[in-house]
């Protein structure tokens, strides 16, 4: 059968790949992705995407796991491409170097083993990606990015037209982040709201505020409706992400967090209710006296990456559980760092619930304030379970609790 090579050469991560997924969803094809080709981008977080098996990958890929319909497969190596079965798609960005030298081994070994081959181009102009083969020029589809940043198939004798959402209520949504961190680095978490204000109903007015900026919380609180804490690695978040979630809670303006916002709405309640001022994650402050979140070991004590699918068991009546309806749910996980057992019984007296643990131990995995309005955080990704036409049950959680807070005042009709 044939491969298909999507070559759309861009310096955005979130874009990388996109393109591609969509083709091979419409294709009913297979999207391989390549071994040794890194992500190359020259972006923080550029390659944060947890694949189901465990591993990390460009963020685009998250596109093609949701056009798909199904998570995507381990990435294979440009020599062994050539033997798969069936029709293949195969992501390639001309912008790394890397994939230039990929392209030239893919079509050698492709002419060797008498594998037919076509080739696409993606060009963007006024934010419309056209996808057309080479060389004749045969359109093959066109995108463009509604307002979550999702890729929506044009018809290409329409002018598409993607429009924010028109729904009559609207809820205010400040993101911890950089607009450009989520717009063009790591897209799940717009894209997964953008899922539940779908089936909510629910329009979303996003503003965003990047806590290495030391924001004025209080004031930026005090506009919106609710306050949403990502993960990520850059330990400089750390602290405006606490003193954000410290607000949240002394305001009790509804909270979600994903993976270190977990961490940081944890060390909030410590800091905020239990009084322990002292207290810090031992990733962005190794020498705090008390560490909320502490370095992951196995038996053996040696240390441990979280990475991959992983099942979470839910506390029986908590939040979350009558959220997700089940006793269990999977998540993919990012992570080497966890809750201090060690604190969980003064975090337990101050109203803090450890509402999710891992499957395979006791460690902390979701935990929840049932005192406040809306304050649940999970310790993977959630984000990256939602689709649309099936929201991740904590977002549409967190966004319903909006809703119905300010019938009137908060939300227009």
């Amino acid at each position: 059968m044939t491969l298909l090579l999507v070559r759309h050469a861009t310096l955005l991560p979130t874009l990388d790949g996109m393109i591609a997924g969509a083709f091979a969803a419409a294709r009913g094809a297979e999207l391989v992705t390549l071994t040794g080709g890194g992500a190359g981008h020259a972006r923080f977080d550029c390659a944060q995407h947890v694949l189901a098996h465990g591993e990390l990958a460009p963020n685009g890929l998250v596109w093609a796991e949701r056009a798909i319909g199904r998570p995507v497969p381990p990435p294979v190596d440009r020599g062994a491409v050539v033997q798969l079965p069936g029709t293949v798609v195969v992501p390639l960005n001309p912008a790394l170097p890397a994939h230039e030298e990929a392209q030239a081994r893919l079509l050698a070994t492709a002419t060797r083993a008498g594998r037919p081959v076509e080739i696409f181009d993606v060009n963007e102009a006024n934010g419309l990606f056209t996808l057309r083969e080479v060389p004749d020029g045969a359109l093959a589809g066109r995108w463009r990015c509604d307002a979550y940043g999702r890729p929506v198939p044009v018809d290409a004798g329409t002018e598409p037209l993607p429009a924010p959402s028109s729904a009559p209520r609207r809820v205010r949504v400040l993101m911890a982040g950089g607009e450009a961190h989520h717009r063009e680095v790591y897209p799940a978490n717009l894209a997964a709201l953008g899922d539940a204000a779908e089936a909510l109903g629910v329009g979303l007015e996003l503003s965003f505020a990047d806590p290495r900026d030391e924001p004025a919380w209080e004031h930026r609180l005090a506009e919106v409706d609710g306050l949403v804490l990502p993960g990520g690695s850059d330990m400089e978040q750390v602290r405006g992400q606490i003193e954000a979630a410290r607000v949240a809670i002394r305001r009790d303006v509804p909270t979600v967090g994903l993976c270190l916002g977990m961490q940081t709405m944890v060390t909030a309640v410590a800091q905020e209710i239990c009084g322990m001022n002292d207290v810090n994650l031992a990733e962005a402050d190794p020498d705090a006296q008390t560490k909320t979140f502490v370095r992951l070991h196995d038996e053996y004590g040696r240390p441990l990456h979280r990475l991959g699918t992983q099942s979470c068991r839910l506390a029986p009546g908590s939040r979350l559980a009558t959220l997700v309806g089940e006793e269990r749910i999977d998540v993919r996980c990012n992570h080497r760092f966890v809750l201090d057992p060690a604190l969980e019984p003064c975090l337990t007296e101050a109203g803090l619930v450890i509402s999710g643990r891992q499957a395979e131990n006791c460690h902390a995995d979701a935990i929840e304030v049932p005192a406040l309005r809306f304050f649940l955080a999970m310790q993977g990704h959630p984000e990256l379970s939602s689709r649309p036409g099936h929201p991740h049950p904590l977002l549409t959680g967190f966004l319903a609790a909006m809703a119905t807070r300010y019938p009137t005042h908060r939300i227009t009709d």
